[in-house]
């Protein structure tokens, strides 16, 4: 080359070099908060939390103490409270598929009575009204949205644990499209249907849904459990791991809500008489319950695959990881839950060719998990996700905002921020937290992404 051409190139590269070091810095680096980055002006929005499997919500403490949201040393709702924000976490049923407790979710909000659905009811027998909520609503103003004459929307945000996530999203779905085969049904009755199936809603009731550990695509524990004959001894485990072997011999802990059913709690009934008396019933082995809708084989059943995302809700993710991965296989890291680590071993190293599904994953992403879930479908359902990635352990708004795109969050399908690391399944909600606030920096960051959407 010439000196002359050599020295051409040179300027060329010496002038892209001071273009680039002379271009605006990033938005990111130069906004203060999410609404500035994202250029909207938030939302208000009381926000909705959702418990998982064998949870409770907020009127109902576990022991009378323990928290879901926070165990027994804090109450990280409060928390939240005393940031400024509104929240409210209704008891749904703990061992209820995701439409039942969707349709308890909505009645709870909204103040009426518990309906389930008259197609619904009949297909699987049972009652369609559960508790009445009548003049007990959480959300008062939300619960006016369905009241005729309505001229003001006020919507909600919903965060969901584990179980909490597939029924936040078929609540969104319920809230967005309604069930034609409900209104179907009650035409043909002659019955009054519940707002939350009307087919013909015109107005977005959920801003935006974020799930924290969601079993969206099933968890590989329910079908070795499946497998093995051994659900109702997980259920039984489970259940003495979080209270105590001696505390289950109380007359009342879980308000199991499934009296539709024909199985309420009697009159002095030891609740480890009761709890074996569900786990012996039809109703247990039916395709009405959340163990069936924890099976990654029965996500393509019509029962779980009809629910969409809603197109004017923004959906978020996180997984919880407590496993390490090497060699093909996840084992549980030393601080995993003692309870929760033979999980995360199993699900480290499960194969089973039955599953089809888990050969579109790579091996990392359906054994990496938090001890009941993997990474796979923490992310988000079979649709798919849009990675996403934020900082939620952030200390502030300021380094959320540095960590976050640039770009709004998509609609319609779930943001995927990333792994919550050294996070198993009980410890993301804190429930055996010793030292308080442990988890109150991704908490108060979820609430944040959550109102600086769009209203």
């Amino acid at each position: 080359m010439q000196p002359a051409v050599h020295l051409q190139w040179l300027l060329v590269l010496l002038q892209a070099f001071l273009v680039v070091q002379a271009s605006p810095v990033p938005a990111a680096t130069s906004a203060t908060s999410l609404k500035q980055l994202w250029k909207t002006d938030g939302n208000q929005n009381p926000t909705v939390f959702i418990h998982g499997l064998l949870g409770w919500g907020e009127s109902r403490k576990l022991l009378g103490t323990l928290n879901y949201w926070g165990g027994i040393t804090q109450n990280i709702l409060d928390t939240l409270r005393g940031q400024g924000y509104s929240v409210v976490a209704p008891n749904v049923g703990p061992l209820s598929s995701s439409w039942e407790r969707a349709c308890e979710t909505f009645a709870q909000l909204t103040g009426r009575p518990t309906d389930y659905g008259v197609e619904r009811s009949t297909r699987f027998k049972h009652a369609r009204f559960g508790k009445d909520q009548t003049g007990k609503a959480l959300l008062p103003r939300f619960g006016a949205n369905f009241v005729p004459g309505a001229t003001t929307v006020q919507k909600i945000n919903i965060v969901g644990h584990s179980l909490g996530g597939p029924t936040a999203r078929t609540l969104a779905h319920l809230l967005a499209f309604g069930s034609q085969a409900e209104m179907d049904a009650c035409a043909k009755a002659g019955v009054v249907c519940s707002p939350l199936f009307w087919t013909n809603k015109t107005q977005t009731y959920v801003t935006g849904v974020f799930a924290i550990s969601g079993v969206h695509q099933g968890s590989v524990v329910d079908d070795y459990l499946q497998a093995t004959n051994g659900r109702v001894q997980f259920i039984k485990t489970l259940f003495s791991a979080l209270v105590g072997v001696n505390n289950l011999n109380s007359l009342e802990i879980w308000d199991l809500q499934l009296g539709h059913h024909g199985l309420n709690q009697n009159s002095g009934e030891k609740f480890t008489a009761y709890l074996e008396r569900v786990c012996s019933s039809a109703w247990f082995l039916s395709s009405t319950n959340a163990l069936f809708d924890l099976g990654v084989e029965n996500q393509s059943n019509p029962l779980l695959s009809f629910v969409k995302n809603a197109p004017g809700t923004a959906y978020f993710s996180i997984a919880g990881v407590s496993t390490n991965y090497l060699l093909g296989i996840s084992l549980a890291q030393i601080s995993t839950n003692l309870f929760l680590a033979p999980f995360a071993n199993l699900i480290g190293t499960y194969s089973n060719s039955s599953l089809p599904i888990l050969n579109t994953y790579s091996q990392r992403d359906w054994r990496q998990n938090d001890g009941l879930v993997m990474v796979a479908s923490s992310r988000g359902p079979k649709s798919g996700y849009n990675s996403f990635s934020l900082d939620m352990q952030a200390s502030s708004e300021r380094d959320l905002v540095y960590s976050a795109p640039t770009a709004t969050p998509i609609k319609g399908t779930y943001n995927y921020v990333g792994e919550w690391e050294h996070g198993d399944h009980l410890d993301i909600v804190g429930l055996f937290d010793l030292v308080p606030g442990m988890r109150n920096k991704v908490y108060l960051n979820i609430l944040r992404v959550l109102s600086s959407l769009a209203a």
